[in-house]
């Protein structure tokens, strides 16, 4: 379910629940959670299956325990839409927030993060982005002078093969100057990334991580 690689210089640690893992910081990286995505879909009239929440943060509970990292840094996009007190997400996010006072959780605030006050969460928020040599955490995959960037944003998927069988499935990209994490939320879809010169692909799979030739 990991894959180790190296990273400008520094070993990290893929996971098959679209995590990446800093074992020098003990800081665990996910992008892209979109706390509250399903009922903004209810809302809206579209149908949608509920516990998309529950099953995300059985995922990070999940995480945590197999990594007990000190941070856990979101990469923007942790809430997806408006909601109020009432909103159920938000009682069951606080709840978790409030089991785990021992981990610093940051935002790196993405372009979903400002309709709502993350703060409330028990949550910190970094604008835009952070430098942590030799990285730069971000939310959009840019490229920095100030470090290598990791980042979220594009949902990246890439196709697998299973026999005659094709599998659409998130992925993690690492180019020259720039790495992306794959979308972590239930409800979320992919944009399809092709391997090139000098790109590392590794595809998140059920069974497992596949990194591609």
């Amino acid at each position: 379910m990991t894959h180790d690689m190296a990273i400008a210089g520094e070993r990290v640690t893929l996971h098959a629940q679209r995590a990446l893992f800093w074992p020098a910081r003990r800081m665990l990286m996910v992008a892209d959670v979109h706390f509250g995505k399903g009922a903004v879909f209810r809302r809206a009239g579209i149908a949608v299956p509920s516990g998309d929440t529950e099953d995300d943060i059985e995922r990070l509970d999940g995480l945590i325990a197999t990594f007990s990292p000190d941070t856990l840094m979101v990469l923007g996009d942790l809430v997806h839409g408006d909601a109020t007190e009432r909103s159920a997400w938000v009682a069951r996010v606080r709840a978790w927030r409030a089991r785990h006072p021992a981990i610093d959780i940051q935002l790196i605030a993405g372009n979903h993060d400002r309709h709502f006050d993350v703060a409330s969460l028990g949550i910190a928020v970094r604008p835009q982005r952070l430098r942590v040599a030799p990285f730069v955490l971000a939310h959009h995959p840019e490229r920095h002078d100030a470090g290598y960037t990791l980042a979220g944003h594009v949902h990246p998927g890439a196709t697998v093969r299973d026999g005659w069988r094709k599998h659409r499935l998130p992925a993690f990209v690492f180019d020259r100057d720039v790495g992306t994490l794959p979308a972590f939320g239930t409800l979320t879809g992919l944009h399809d990334v092709k391997p090139e010169p000098g790109r590392r692909i590794v595809v998140a799979t059920p069974a497992g991580l596949v990194p591609l030739r």
